[in-house]
């Protein structure tokens, strides 16, 4: 096996092939001999090949004489059949020793110096490891890397799909053509509020003079300007009393939302502290017997009414036993 390879190196063929092409060769030479011979045989005269042809003068002789021929066919054919295949026979028999002999003894070579063999296109090769040589690790981590890179050209991609967007929205805020778009539940299109901006008035676009294009510009949006501060004048009223709302702008009264809830707190409050007897804190905790802070004072009907339950009890009233 390892001549096959390194003559195949060599050669740039196999050496079974070398001796393939000599056999098919004879072969070739085999079939057009055989091929020769029969046509040979069959242009010959059947009396020179040891047939009696009788002469046809008579239809019974003529007859004869077609199946004698047509005999001599069958004979040429059958013989030079048997001729091919014996030659077949001795050629793959003498050939096979000679593909035995040519591979053991000439297309070789001796294992005592198979391994000192240098062929012409290994001059000049380095076989020593290279250390910038790239291991399974290495590939490993520059895949790890490549698809880091693919998920981060993903993120990257959509983000910029994002940024478009918003883009395309701040240009229709500053364009008079509002991009036609289907409105998303119910919202309408963005209206160009900063239309303004784009309104040069008078100007010529001079490039020459930027300080006086620049100007000329500014003043040709005062009139915007004072527009928009007129219309906020109010708004920073509201913002600075703040209507009595105390904080609340805008809204004329509380939800009813907000005063459910501060109803039904108060109410709960109420029933707990009156019909259940607890003690609520301020944030509504349930005060245990310990002495938290002063509690709730009593009024004076409620004061004689306990001094009369107590005097009835002690079998007295109470309002004698005073001086």
């Amino acid at each position: 096996m390892a001549d096959t390879a390194l003559l195949t190196e060599h050669l740039t063929y196999r050496p079974a092939a070398l001796i393939d092409d000599i056999i098919n060769s004879i072969n070739i030479l085999a079939f057009k001999a055989t091929d020769a011979v029969e046509k040979g045989l069959l242009s010959a005269d059947p009396a020179n090949l040891g047939f009696q042809v009788p002469p046809p003068t008579t239809p019974e002789a003529e007859a004869a004489g077609l199946a004698i021929q047509r005999k001599v066919k069958d004979e040429i054919e059958n013989g030079v059949h048997q001729l091919e295949t014996l030659l077949e026979a001795k050629i793959d028999k003498n050939f096979d020793k000679l593909e035995v002999y040519a591979l053991r003894n000439i297309l070789s070579v001796p294992p005592e110096v198979r391994d000192w063999v240098r062929l012409s296109h290994y001059e000049g090769l380095n076989f020593s490891l290279d250390p910038n040589a790239p291991s399974s690790e290495s590939i490993t981590l520059q895949r790890k890397k490549l698809r880091e890179t693919q998920k981060l050209h993903s993120l990257l991609l959509a983000e910029t799909a994002k940024n478009e967007a918003t883009l395309e929205t701040l240009r229709s805020l500053l364009s008079h053509q509002v991009p036609k778009r289907e409105p998303v539940d119910g919202s309408s299109n963005t209206n160009p509020v900063f239309a303004f901006l784009q309104n040069k008035g008078d100007l010529t676009g001079d490039m020459s003079h930027p300080i006086s294009t620049t100007t000329s510009f500014a003043l040709s949006q005062l009139p915007a300007l004072k527009a928009l501060l007129q219309d906020l004048e109010p708004r920073l009223k509201d913002l600075q009393n703040g209507n009595g709302k105390d904080g609340l702008v805008g809204e004329e009264e509380k939800s009813w939302r907000r005063e459910r809830l501060e109803f039904i707190e108060k109410e709960t409050r109420r029933h707990l502290e009156n019909v259940r007897g607890l003690e609520l804190g301020e944030m509504g905790e349930v005060r245990d017997g310990e002495w938290q802070r002063e509690g709730r004072k009593l009024g004076k009907g409620e004061v004689e009414d306990l001094e009369r339950v107590v005097g009835l009890i002690d079998g007295g009233d109470p309002m004698d036993q005073n001086p």
